[in-house]
């Protein structure tokens, strides 16, 4: 049966404790580094701090990350190394920015495992596919049928910065298999532990803010864990 590990505390501390290889994914939206204002820590490091910061995600480490484009390249690459393989996540909002990147180290999605509808459904050999049993097409490397949380969502808190719930169980189809650990260092609103529980995965949620910490716990404990084998 999965577990759910939680920690309030510093996830470097957690992590120096932690034997290698013992999660099988590392998956999480880390903290931006542009200013927003948090009691316990402070998110405006010096570039070279955050990427530091960043940096403990490398081997032994599956690892997948969301950030914007530009953060993507001028901290994850620098910390992490080139990733295996990028996919975009694009959503409507009235923000500037209308889509971020999701980098995977040390692994690569299995697109198969999330399928969407055929674009010429009426193309005689997607019928004939249909015919046979298809479900659909495999998601290519950029989607926009999962929205951000917006102020009017059912699923926003009072964090300022969440990723709907669908997202992460996306990449957790992708990545791993029920059972698996996901390790997600900079939980937030527990927005990764709450997809985990919904797919069987064991979780390990760390969060150094003790308001979000204790978010983070009670939406995870009242999510029942999912039905998929």
């Amino acid at each position: 049966m999965p577990e759910i590990k939680l920690y309030n505390a510093d996830c470097l501390d957690i992590l120096k404790d932690m034997p290698n290889k013992s999660v099988d994914l590392v998956l999480t939206d880390p903290p931006y580094n542009i200013g927003y204002t948090y009691e316990q820590y402070d998110d405006n490091l010096t570039e070279e701090s955050y990427i530091e910061l960043l940096s403990e995600f490398q081997y032994p480490y599956k690892t997948v990350m969301i950030h914007y484009p530009e953060e993507m390249m001028k901290y994850l690459c620098p910390a992490l190394g080139n990733p295996d393989e990028i996919m975009a996540w694009c959503y409507n909002s009235n923000l500037p920015r209308q889509f971020r990147l999701i980098g995977f180290w040390n692994c690569s999605p299995d697109k198969t495992k999330v399928l969407q509808p055929y674009k010429n459904p009426k193309d005689k050999r997607i019928l004939q596919t249909t015919k046979n049993g298809s479900k659909g097409a495999k998601i290519y490397d950029w989607f926009s049928d999962i929205q951000y949380v917006k102020n009017v969502s059912k699923e926003k808190t009072i964090h300022p910065c969440p990723v709907p719930v669908e997202l992460m169980k996306r990449i957790i189809l992708m990545t791993t298999k029920p059972d698996d650990i996901v390790l997600d260092p900079f939980m937030g609103s527990g927005t990764t532990g709450v997809a985990c529980k919904l797919l069987n995965r064991s979780f390990i949620g760390i969060e150094i803010d003790k308001k979000y910490f204790e978010l983070a716990k009670r939406r995870i404990d009242n999510t029942e864990w999912g039905l998929f084998k």
